[in-house]
């Protein structure tokens, strides 16, 4: 069961059967959207993701809609300071 709130709660399922010859559901590959920012926050140095998804959104595991509202972001790296970054609004 995925949670209402997950990045993958809209993603269709897809069957696939193993190689023990049983039929598994599994979540298909997901399509990043490019959300509209509502605004852009200034990174300050030691500001991480998960920081700024605990400030913008009162969840820190909400971290992955910041980075899929950035082109060049990915989820792992580190936020530079000073580096300006889109927030999405909360949806």
């Amino acid at each position: 069961m995925i949670d209402r709130r997950s990045r993958y709660a809209r993603t269709p399922t897809v069957e696939r059967t193993a190689a023990d010859g049983e039929t598994r559901v599994l979540v298909d590959l997901r399509e990043v959207p490019t959300p509209a920012a509502s605004h852009v926050h200034a990174v300050a140095p030691g500001e991480r993701l998960d920081h700024l998804a605990e400030r913008y959104y009162r969840d820190p595991r909400r971290y992955w809609r910041i980075a899929d509202a950035s082109d060049e972001l990915d989820p792992f790296e580190l936020v530079h300071a000073g580096e300006p970054l889109p927030i999405p609004p909360d949806a």
